[in-house]
């Protein structure tokens, strides 16, 4: 199933995020993944501020980064 969502919300649990900017993927992996950059470890919080799809995370506030990061982990 392809779901096209502009809130995180929607997709965040997702078995894979896609994220395209102006017809280009940008990013493509599971929403855990987007959001850290070591998953061998036991991450807190984001660790990937580089990532488009981080970027997006973080500009909903650190409550709100905070408990979408938890679903998505």
């Amino acid at each position: 199933m392809i779901l096209i969502a502009h809130r995180l919300a929607t997709v965040i649990d997702a078995d894979r995020i896609l994220v395209m900017e102006k017809g280009t993927a940008r990013e493509f992996d599971h929403p855990y993944k987007l959001l850290v950059k070591d998953t061998n470890i036991d991450n807190e919080g984001v660790t990937n501020t580089e990532g488009y799809f981080s970027k997006m995370i973080a500009a909903t506030g650190k409550s709100t980064a905070q408990s979408l990061f938890d679903i998505a982990k």
